[in-house]
């Protein structure tokens, strides 16, 4: 079985643009990483009204620079370390290759008075932007492969206001 990981960042401020978390797997790394899920949670707490955000999951293709690093936390504590070629973080600049999900999503703060758009994005299942199918074992997860930099990102383009707990679940083997 591979090793599993889990990469998180509570509170990321929304920004034109920003990546608001990846994983990204260098050139001279010697693994291979497969991303099967990921998550954009709707739990800010500050007021946002009547926005629409476009948001998209990318296939990122260059070294990532700037923003905050994440440590992936191991699902397993007897997996070993993480290759220091095979990062994540949030507010990294990307180069796109190619957008392989185009998202459009409510970012108001959620009320618990309300069962509405805003309120369910933070339910575990509507905050699901990516799932390569666990159980079908005919669908290939995103896979960053040893020797070439590729990642996956998931990326607000037009909110600027509020912010969200994002996610990234993914495996990591010698082939």
């Amino acid at each position: 079985m591979a090793n599993t990981w889990h990469s998180s960042a509570q509170g990321v401020a929304y920004a034109a643009n920003r990546h608001m978390i990846d994983v990204t797997n260098a050139t001279a790394s010697t693994r291979f990483i497969r991303v099967y899920r990921a998550w954009l949670f709707n739990n800010g707490t500050a007021g946002v009204t009547g926005v629409l955000n476009q948001a998209r999951i990318n296939i990122v293709t260059a070294a990532p620079s700037g923003g905050t690093s994440i440590t992936p936390v191991a699902h397993d504590t007897g997996n070993t370390a993480l290759n220091a070629n095979t990062t994540s973080g949030h507010s990294r600049t990307h180069t796109v290759g190619n957008i392989i999900r185009q998202i459009i999503h409510s970012p108001d703060e959620p009320t618990v008075t309300t069962l509405d758009w805003d309120a369910v994005g933070t339910l575990i299942p509507f905050a699901e932007w990516w799932n390569s199918g666990y159980a079908d074992a005919n669908i290939q997860p995103i896979t960053l492969r040893a020797g070439e930099t590729r990642g996956m990102s998931i990326q607000s383009i037009t909110q600027t206001v509020g912010s969200a707990d994002v996610e990234m679940e993914f495996t990591d083997s010698a082939s």
